[in-house]
């Protein structure tokens, strides 16, 4: 046994090494001109920025602590906004591969069953995409006369954006809840598949699919929870979307604040679409090919690494907090193990 915790210790480390390798490559390659921007804002916007990118970590902690009530009790808002930071940190940390593994990962920690960390995962993306479309919507409808006047070609990639996003939630709900399709697995595979010991991991697999059916539905049959839910991802993507206009107040006065809520709503529903690792080099394009025209490049250039701070390194910065609590508690519990006679 206190071999086994030595182990422990030294492959934690090795992997604290590693991981401090990789962030900085991440910042020095990715977050060096963020950091340069950031020493260069006035106080006013950078405090402001800051208060708008832990504000929608606070709804977005209210929106995971709503969306698991029914599988953990004890779950907190704090521990949704835990759990943001938690897949903000392995998002960056692992190119974006091991997002949902560590959203998932999280939950089991506190308690909750693979099965419904799947259900609440694909849950939490319904919903943040769901809000991400509502705005695209409204905002263009509000200002479709106006850009068939100025920038026509804008109203189609929109669109494409916007059904695209529509699909993909539409996939998710399916795949979740659909009974149908686990029948025509298991139709299929008693057709097909002869092999006893595949069988048995596809058998796990549908009991997996089973149970992630029974958590979407438990979840889904309160519409009360779902509203709320909703209504978190309308607040927390708001929080985000205020974020253009302040920056641009201290450059220009040339964009109102609902074109700049406008614009940013489709830079998040056409980038969400755009397929690029960790969703990284496809927001930069979308935004800048948004804000350039109106606001001229400098300064959507300079909101732009505001923005980034905001939704992208605090939250990364903020999930390595939690990673090192975490190994530090399982590097903690080895010495510990060691140390008995």
């Amino acid at each position: 046994m206190k071999k086994n915790a030595k182990w422990k210790i030294v492959l934690n480390l090795v992997l604290l090494l590693i991981i401090l390798g990789i962030m900085y490559y991440f910042i020095q390659n990715s977050m060096r001109d963020i950091f340069i921007e950031l020493k260069e804002t006035d106080l006013t916007i950078l405090f402001s920025v800051l208060f708008l990118g832990l504000l929608h970590q606070f709804f977005e902690g209210c929106g995971i602590k709503e969306t698991v009530r029914g599988f953990s009790a004890n779950f907190t808002v704090f521990d949704g906004m835990m759990t943001s930071f938690y897949i903000a940190f392995y998002r960056i940390i692992t190119f974006g591969v091991g997002t949902l593994l560590a959203e998932i990962g999280f939950y089991k920690k506190k308690g909750i069953k693979i099965s419904q960390g799947v259900g609440a995962s694909a849950l939490h993306m319904v919903m943040y995409k769901s809000a991400i479309v509502t705005y695209a919507v409204a905002n263009l409808i509000f200002y479709f006369a106006s850009m068939l006047n100025q920038r026509p070609q804008m109203i189609g990639l929109i669109l494409v954006g916007i059904v695209l996003t529509s699909l993909l939630i539409i996939t998710l709900v399916v795949l979740s809840l659909s009974l149908n399709l686990q029948v025509a697995v298991l139709l299929f595979c008693n057709r097909f598949v002869r092999n006893k010991k595949l069988r048995s991991y596809i058998d796990q697999l549908n009991l997996q699919i089973n149970a992630l059916h029974q958590a979407m539905q438990s979840v889904l049959d309160d519409k009360a929870t779902i509203l709320k839910i909703y209504l978190f991802n309308l607040l927390k993507v708001g929080a985000w979307y205020v974020i253009p206009f302040v920056c641009f107040q201290e450059e220009t006065n040339n964009i109102s604040f609902f074109l700049a809520f406008a614009l940013i709503s489709f830079t998040l529903v056409l980038s969400g679409v755009i397929p690029s690792p960790a969703g990284v080099g496809s927001f930069e394009f979308v935004y800048l090919f948004m804000f350039q025209p109106v606001t001229g490049t400098v300064e959507a250039v300079s909101s732009l690494l505001l923005y980034r701070f905001a939704s992208f390194v605090l939250p990364f910065l903020l999930g390595f907090l939690v990673f090192l609590r975490e190994r530090r508690k399982v590097v903690t519990d080895g010495i510990e193990e060691i140390s008995e006679p």
